[in-house]
């Protein structure tokens, strides 16, 4: 072969696989208000949330100048998530979003109203459907929660029954936007990686209609349907546990055992106290709860008034945070012995005695069983000035 055919050839394999290269390339540039400059975004391969495998980003960079860009090759649309550190939370799902990085140019703006993509094939789709669904609800919410404040100025209103009330609206809202439009997008991508990830990202399976989840569930991958349906298995064994332990904790039963730490780590059991005072009163509270905080001076008082005659407070927070825990028992002082598992929500105490919010009071008389449960306020003072003029 002549020299110069053969470095054509070259040339034009050269050119080939550069063409190739490109053809995978991507950017996703970002355009923030300048606010968040300083802010860091971080991109991570997105895991289902009910799997046990969590990645660790592949790239993040700083905003500048309301600005933030990744570059980089991929070979398929894969769903990334887009978190960002520092926000203050005022644009809709700006913490934490889901991409799609595919070839191409990705832009992504944002306002009040949310994220808006743009650039590539299936993120214009998804914001054609789930994301101007989105923005939608947004739209509609706002109104909506415009309204319910001014029907709260308005004399005679009940404020729970106007939440409750607006609350139901703002679910509806939901379900006539985000619904149809998740089963729109997923449907078109049903039997892929994007369209098994919204599948569950976006709804939940029991919210989707049956005729969508007959359709697309099956196209999910095995192995993907087993994980999912084992947490649901665990939440229902979770579920039935609390609804045990509301029914064991009832007036009349006998309480049940309760092991955690002081703040300085003395492990402490409600059964040493139970018999030994003629009174328990658990509290449980946390130091983020305000209506828990604001019950304080009332235990205070009963504390002071009563110890003499054998009650004891025993504060069970279900904080997971010691610093916050320390903060709130340094500025506050409550009454009584203060335990903490620092388990969060996750408290076992919290679980057995089916406390489904706080704050929550539980009495337990000298004999273990449960006077009452969840007192509150006047009612509180009634039943312990009852039960000690009893004795």
């Amino acid at each position: 072969m002549p020299r110069n055919n053969l470095i054509v050839l070259l040339l034009a394999a050269a050119g080939l696989f550069s063409s190739c290269g490109n053809g995978n390339h991507y950017s996703l540039t970002g355009n923030l208000p300048a606010r968040y400059d300083g802010c860091l975004v971080k991109l991570t391969p997105a895991t289902f949330y009910f799997s046990e495998e969590k990645n660790s980003p592949e790239d993040s960079v700083k905003i500048k100048n309301g600005k933030f860009q990744f570059n980089g090759a991929v070979q398929k649309p894969t769903v990334y998530m887009l978190t960002i550190d520092g926000v203050d939370y005022k644009i809709p799902d700006m913490a934490s979003i889901a991409v799609v990085i595919e070839p191409g140019d990705i832009t992504m703006e944002y306002d009040t109203l949310g994220i808006m993509v743009s650039g590539t094939p299936v993120n214009e789709r998804y914001m054609a459907t789930i994301g101007e669904a989105k923005r939608e609800t947004v739209r509609q919410r706002q109104l909506l929660w415009h309204e319910r404040d001014s029907v709260k100025r308005l004399p005679g209103s009940v404020e729970n029954e106007v939440d409750n009330y607006y609350n139901l609206k703002s679910s509806t809202i939901f379900k006539e936007n985000i619904i149809p439009a998740s089963e729109n997008f997923i449907r078109e991508y049903a039997g892929t990686e994007i369209g098994e990830f919204f599948f569950f990202h976006c709804c939940g399976k029991d919210v989707y209609s049956k005729a969508f989840v007959d359709e697309v569930y099956p196209t999910i991958r095995p192995e993907i349907r087993e994980q999912y349906e084992a947490l649901i298995r665990t939440r229902q064994e979770k579920q039935d546990y609390f609804m045990h332990s509301q029914k064991a904790t009832e007036v009349g039963m006998p309480y049940r055992e309760i092991v955690a730490r002081t703040i300085d780590g003395k492990e402490i059991r409600l059964s040493d106290y139970v018999g030994k005072k003629q009174l328990i009163l658990l509290d449980f509270w946390a130091s983020w709860c305000i209506p828990c905080i604001q019950e304080v001076p009332l235990l205070k008082k009963l504390q002071e008034k009563y110890k003499n005659q054998g009650l004891q407070i025993v504060g069970v927070s279900v904080d997971s945070d010691r610093e916050k825990w320390q903060g709130a028992l340094d500025k506050h002082q409550p009454a009584g012995i203060q335990i903490s598992e620092l388990k969060g929500w996750e408290s076992t105490a919290r679980v057995d005695y089916g406390v489904q919010a706080i704050p929550f009071t539980v009495l337990i008389d000298a004999s273990g069983k449960i006077l009452a449960r969840n007192p509150h306020g006047p009612l509180l003072e009634e039943i312990i000035e009852k039960y000690f003029s009893q004795k």
